[in-house]
């Protein structure tokens, strides 16, 4: 349990938390689960939307509180993202107002995924401020308010997480520091260094030193258990205490507390001249997503390489869901194929298709392959023809779909690759339209 020694009564009295982590971002913000409820069709110009049930029939309809430039799901909650405001809605009650947390403009809206909830973390490109905002509870955290700093310097691609929401680490670059906030307790802790990973009792941490960095392994109250030189680190993740992280040149190594030198664990075969930009964890935690300029490469937490793909020109590799046991190989217009991060195993050949969504495990794709729409899983592919826009559901069998005249329609593919004769959703669906899927 990671807590200090003097804070451990106020701790107490609001509960104690304990730490695994999921570190970074994700390119999915849906929360619905796999099963779905209700479809949310949006007015992208006025934020309204109204609610369909899974025969197309209307449920509910909503008040827009302005421009909808992104939207995120959780359950039955929707959080409408504008320039200036993030509206959220239980759609469970139509008959309460939604919440409108106010954001300054030009803010980016990163979605952070993690057991039961969802987070968006705002805040600028260039660094400042960082807000929290639960979408579960539609509560926020000040981080700079937090640390009582009145001119803070951080940015989103920093920040660890709990796999619960539990507690958030972000690097501090005006102070070079930890700083660490926590859901329903006042203030911040301070760690020295940068935020690498947090396990069940330590926090590892990493401060560059020339062309190397010290990586520590220290709890709350500063103390360090381990504090090794190494290769400077490009991500990790620690289960309980132990840290095993990826190393810009592509070394896999390990610490664990008492440690005084990194052990290796394995290598990873990284182009000449290439590097390692960032590592995500998937399969909750048991895989790690290794991505460099021109190449993306699966490993397993012994070191051991499953899998490794090179592109022949810069690829914008989109990070994955932490909890995805499958994985879209590639990105842009350059995917691969679709993996299963358990076995290294490919089930199906994405070449040529822009991936444009997923179901909630990754191991279903949406995307255009020469003009047509398909949807692509181990079983094969569904080809839907030639659609305006599509939205694959959670479950990996429902779609929305506008086609070329205009007709909004809500089809289903069965686990033979049959489509379903389409449901009219034309008469619910504004001209702007988003879609949205929502759990119960």
């Amino acid at each position: 349990m990671l807590v200090t020694t003097i804070g451990i009564t106020a701790v107490a009295a609001l509960g104690l938390f304990g730490w695994r982590l999921l570190e970074g971002d994700s390119d999915t913000a849906s929360g619905a689960g796999d099963d779905w409820s209700q479809i949310a069709l949006v007015n992208r110009t006025t934020g309204a939307f109204t609610t369909i049930d899974d025969s197309g029939n209307v449920v509910a309809e909503f008040a827009g509180s302005g421009r909808a430039t992104d939207i995120h799901t959780l359950g039955t909650r929707i959080a409408i993202v504008g320039a200036d405001q993030i509206a959220i809605t239980d759609t469970s009650t139509p008959d309460v107002a939604p919440v409108i947390i106010p954001i300054e403009r030009g803010n980016t809206v990163t979605p952070i995924p993690t057991d039961g909830s969802l987070q968006l973390l705002v805040g600028k490109p260039t660094g400042g401020d960082i807000v929290i905002v639960d979408v579960g509870t539609a509560s926020t955290i000040d981080v700079g308010d937090a640390a009582g700093q009145t001119n803070p310097l951080m940015f989103a691609d920093t920040v660890r997480w709990a796999a619960d929401g539990s507690a958030f680490a972000i690097a501090d670059a005006a102070n070079f520091q930890t700083i660490i906030v926590q859901p329903g307790i006042d203030g911040a802790h301070f760690l020295p260094d940068q935020p690498v990973a947090v396990g069940d009792e330590l926090v590892a941490t990493s401060q560059t030193v020339g062309l190397q960095a010290d990586v520590a392994l220290i709890d709350l109250d500063r103390h360090n258990q381990a504090n090794v030189p190494a290769e400077i680190p490009a991500g990790g993740i620690m289960t309980g205490n132990r840290l095993v992280f990826v190393s810009i040149t592509g070394g896999v190594y390990s610490v664990e507390p008492g440690d005084e030198q990194t052990q290796d664990v394995g290598t990873i075969a990284v182009p000449d001249g290439a590097r390692v930009q960032w590592v995500r964890p998937a399969l909750d935690g048991q895989r790690l997503v290794v991505v460099g300029n021109g190449f993306e490469t699966i490993v397993d937490l012994k070191g051991g390489t499953m899998f490794s793909a090179t592109f022949a020109t810069p690829v914008d590799v989109p990070p994955p869901n932490p909890a995805w046991s499958c994985l879209p190989v590639g990105g842009g217009d350059a995917y691969q194929s679709l993996l299963s991060l358990s076995t290294g195993k490919q089930l199906a050949d994405l070449t040529d298709l822009t991936v444009t969504g997923t179901s909630i495990d990754g191991c279903t794709v949406i995307g255009e392959r020469a003009g047509v729409t398909e949807v692509v899983s181990e079983a094969g592919s569904a080809r839907l023809g030639r659609v305006r826009t599509a939205t694959l559901a959670p479950d990996g069998h429902t779609v929305v779909i506008t086609g070329t005249t205009g007709r909004t329609e809500l089809i289903t593919i069965d686990n033979d690759l049959e489509v379903s004769e389409p449901i009219d959703l034309s008469d619910a669906a504004p001209a702007n339209l988003a879609v949205a899927f929502l759990g119960n």
